[in-house]
């Protein structure tokens, strides 16, 4: 009896200190805005199962040398090109075909090698990538966190609070970045969040 009588005060010690704690901080998410340089990479299916007109007069070099050929038009040789088999043996494709992949930091140079139509192509996906230094982490976390104390501050005066030191702070935040651009979101800006406690005085 005097141990059940022991554990429930104990719990319900917990949850007064847990609640105290809890009504005595404020919890905001700061925001940064950063420009960044990414790469864009696309890939592009050129396969004998994508032609339907021509398949019995085509084969697939006239296929990929025609591609080629409206590349170099543009101002893309052919050397700016990677091939990827393996891709494209894994995609189940039942007819002979390889996967083109271009790389490039120029967004209008990915637009114009997308707007490229040939017969036998098609386009699989398309995604920007960079990487953040840890001199870069860190001083954006930084400006996240002046904008997290000026949201506290703001809320805490509305109330009237204050807010004291910070006492947790979140930033999940990745060192690589990679997204698709399948929905057509090539920004060059991003914003960094981090999550911020302060004590509310």
């Amino acid at each position: 009896m005097k141990k059940s009588i022991l554990v429930i005060a104990l719990i319900f010690t917990t949850m007064t200190t847990f609640a105290q704690s809890y009504t005595n901080n404020i919890t905001v998410n700061g925001i940064h805005k950063y420009s960044m340089s990414p790469e864009y990479t696309a890939k592009m299916i050129v396969s004998m199962s994508n032609v339907y007109y021509d398949a019995e007069t085509m084969s697939m070099s006239e296929v990929k040398s025609g591609y080629l050929d409206k590349l170099a038009k543009i101002g893309i040789s052919s050397d700016r090109l990677e091939e990827d088999d393996l891709h494209y043996s894994m995609m189940g494709y039942d007819k002979e075909g390889t996967v083109f992949v271009f790389k490039t930091k120029s967004l209008d140079e990915i637009k114009k090698f997308l707007m490229v139509k040939s017969i036998g192509v098609t386009k699989s996906d398309t995604t920007l990538d960079a990487e953040l230094t840890e001199n870069q982490m860190a001083e954006y976390a930084k400006s996240a966190f002046d904008n997290a104390k000026k949201k506290a501050q703001a809320i805490a005066e509305k109330v009237g609070r204050k807010i004291g030191k910070a006492i947790y702070i979140s930033d999940t935040n990745y060192t690589k970045i990679s997204e698709s651009m399948y929905y057509g979101s090539p920004a060059n800006t991003k914003d960094y969040y981090i999550s911020v406690s302060f004590e509310l005085l």
